[in-house]
């Protein structure tokens, strides 16, 4: 195994035990404590060659921080520059869009909004392996039968988080239920929950900003992540809210910022 040197102070931005989750989810196997021990250094350097290649081997381990931080982005939808491990401004700007839903008030956000940005990063496993993160949400959502990643888990997702938050879900692993969960809206607020079709299923996921003409979800199984995307509200299917929970005074309140350039895939 590489061992890296302790990095600088002053590298990177994300929690450190958001990094250490992240690389868990890929296959490593850290203690999530926060420390940057020489496991955690060389789980960062494998993460970031095995996207990167050989160019990262002579990198600096702050370099190489930041270049995993730049992976973690761009796996939340919320990066679209090189993995460089050079804080310039896309970075930067892409790190302030993910402090942005920490910072807000969990107060303005519904509880079940508050569960599922905890899970924004989190990504299905590399090749065979299943991150046992999403084989826990089916279990939550009420398929503990469940046991790989590979099915589709944007319901799993959306039904575990609100059970988490102490609402039932529809019991079924099937999106386009949702479009039956709840009270039907006939406008988006922050914190509904969305279902449109698409060719051989259909997909739900959390409304967390809108306007005239898009829809920002957060959701599952969005490329094979938890992130925020971009749809078209021309094929929304449906949009809901669970039955008997008030409507926020001000639908727009704590929405996240509009981070994502288009919807990936959902199968």
């Amino acid at each position: 195994m590489t061992t890296i040197s302790a990095p600088a102070a002053s590298a990177g931005s994300l929690d450190l035990r958001a990094i250490q989750r992240a690389l868990n989810a890929g296959g490593a196997h850290l203690a999530e404590d926060g420390d940057t021990g020489p496991a955690t250094r060389s789980a960062i350097y494998a993460a970031v060659q095995a996207r990167v290649g050989g160019v990262a081997a002579p990198w600096s381990a702050e370099r190489l921080r930041i270049a995993y931080e730049q992976i973690m982005l761009r796996d939340a939808g919320l990066y679209r520059g090189a993995i460089d491990g050079v804080a310039g401004p896309q970075t930067r700007a892409a790190l302030a869009q993910w402090s942005a839903p920490i910072a807000a008030s969990p107060a303005a956000l519904p509880p079940w909004l508050v569960v599922a940005r905890s899970y924004i990063g989190t990504h299905e496993g590399v090749g065979a392996k299943d991150n046992p993160k999403i084989v826990e949400l089916y279990a939550l959502s009420g398929h503990p039968e469940v046991e790989h990643d590979a099915v589709p888990w944007c319901a799993a997702f959306v039904g575990a988080c609100l059970r988490k938050s102490g609402l039932p879900s529809t019991g079924t692993l099937r999106a386009i239920d949702y479009a039956g969960y709840g009270d039907r809206l006939a406008s988006p607020v922050v914190g509904a929950i969305a279902t449109k079709k698409r060719d051989g299923g259909g997909h739900v996921f959390f409304v967390v900003d809108f306007d005239e003409t898009q829809i920002w979800g957060l959701g599952g199984n969005q490329s094979d992540s938890v992130n925020v995307a971009r749809y078209s509200r021309s094929v929304i299917h449906s949009v809901t809210w669970p039955h008997g929970v008030p409507l926020p005074a001000r639908p727009r309140d704590g929405a996240f910022r509009k981070c994502a350039v288009s919807a990936g895939s959902e199968a």
